[in-house]
């Protein structure tokens, strides 16, 4: 049977077998977001096998997707190759071990072709290109799709990467438009598909609410903006202690500050917030958490204070709870809210630009307007139903276009 009447037939009988390769071993937001998805298939018609890296600890990984209804295979070989604003591979090792990996990849996805023979290969991230490489290899006509998850740097290396996936990948799904323009269109395919939330974890709880503010020692009256990121420099957790202190007089009274992200071997970085934290009595430090779902939901007002451009996964699971958002003018943040509708943002070197968002959102009527605005906004961008159907309906144009023969289905003219 030739790959193309494999398509075809699969098209035709509604059983597609979807092959998602993801990059990372720890079960952070990309996971998240494709057990999500893997979640949301519908198994009598879509069948989905992921690939995860074998390393220890991947344990979390496999069981998040095992339970979302995936079949988890893990192998060593899966190497991610950096270049984003997130991991910019910025050492000699790092680069190192993206080119050796690169290889290694590309066989071992070729061989994985061979046997599974996927209808679509799902990229959980552009950093395992080599992948879409390894289709080419393995000579069948596989349409890939790569989500690009944070942008790609415009350094010699982050356009290397850039020019990797339009080589070797058919479409993009972007969780924002900054990371589309990254890869330097117009000649990319691709379109916009916000991260996933969902909705029945992601549900206010007034008894939870008022529990965990107890147990933080917040007030009934205090208004809590919250930082809810690894607290690692791209995050800007320094820069918010620092202004907390340096401008506490200025700030509405009911202010209250808490910066969560902290984990037990953090580093001199992590180790500089705390001091800065310890400088002011309206700022907490919290650890790192699995339940953000709980933490939101204590808080009043989601803070990012991001010093590099990259998504906000607290900022849209907040506004999935009605919580509006406060973030740095960068321009992955600012696909998150609607300006002076569901939340501020700032000129991280204007001081006075926080200060008046700060001041504003401590008005009760100001900021319940903006948490209706936000919950709206939540449901209709970042639910995980509708974001499941948009990223099914792209699996379901790439089949229609390979079966049609002859349609152009990838970048740069391919066929």
């Amino acid at each position: 049977m030739t790959n193309e009447v494999h398509h075809a037939e699969a098209v035709a009988s509604q059983r597609v077998r979807i092959l998602f390769v993801h990059h990372a071993h720890d079960p952070g937001g990309a996971v998240r977001s494709l057990a999500m998805l893997v979640a949301g298939l519908d198994k009598q018609k879509l069948e989905p096998i992921v690939v995860i890296p074998d390393r220890p600890g991947s344990d979390a990984v496999r069981h998040l997707l095992e339970v979302a209804g995936a079949k988890v295979v893990a192998e060593r070989h899966v190497r991610p190759f950096h270049g984003s604003t997130v991991v910019p591979c910025a050492t000699l090792r790092e680069k190192i071990y993206s080119l050796v990996g690169f290889p290694l990849l590309a066989l071992l996805a070729a061989k994985l072709v061979r046997q599974i023979r996927p209808d679509i290969v799902h990229l959980n991230s552009t950093s395992v290109i080599a992948a879409a490489a390894g289709v080419r290899m393995s000579g069948m006509r596989t349409p890939v799709i790569a989500h690009v998850r944070e942008p790609l740097l415009s350094s010699p290396w982050g356009r290397l990467l850039a020019a990797l996936n339009r080589k070797f990948v058919d479409y993009f799904v972007s969780i924002d438009e900054a990371g589309l323009r990254s890869l330097e269109p117009p000649i990319v395919r691709g379109s916009v598909i916000f991260n996933f939330v969902d909705a029945a974890r992601f549900r206010p709880d007034e008894a939870r609410r008022a529990a965990l503010r107890r147990a933080q020692g917040w007030n009934e009256d205090d208004i809590v903006f919250l930082s809810l990121a690894r607290i690692t420099p791209a995050n800007g957790a320094l820069e918010l202690a620092r202004f907390i202190h340096a401008h506490n007089d200025r700030l509405n009274a009911r202010a209250r500050f808490a910066i969560a992200g902290f984990e037990p071997e953090g580093g001199p970085y992590q180790q500089q917030v705390r001091d800065a934290i310890a400088r002011s009595d309206r700022c907490d430090a919290i650890a790192f958490t699995h339940d953000a779902a709980g933490l939101i939901d204590a808080a009043d007002v989601i803070v990012a204070p991001f010093t590099v451009p990259h998504s906000a996964r607290s900022v849209f699971e907040g506004a999935a709870m009605g919580k509006p958002a406060l973030v740095t003018r960068l321009s992955n943040l600012l696909e998150l809210i609607r300006e002076g509708e569901t939340g501020f943002s700032y000129d991280m070197d204007c001081p006075q630009e926080l200060i008046d968002s700060v001041n504003r959102l401590c008005d009760d009527g100001t900021r319940e307007s903006l948490s209706d605005a936000a919950f709206r906004f939540g449901v209709e961008e970042f639910g995980a139903e509708a974001n499941v159907a948009r990223t099914v309906a792209v699996y379901h144009e790439m089949l229609a276009a390979l079966s049609e023969g002859g349609a152009k289905i990838g970048v740069e003219g391919r066929q």
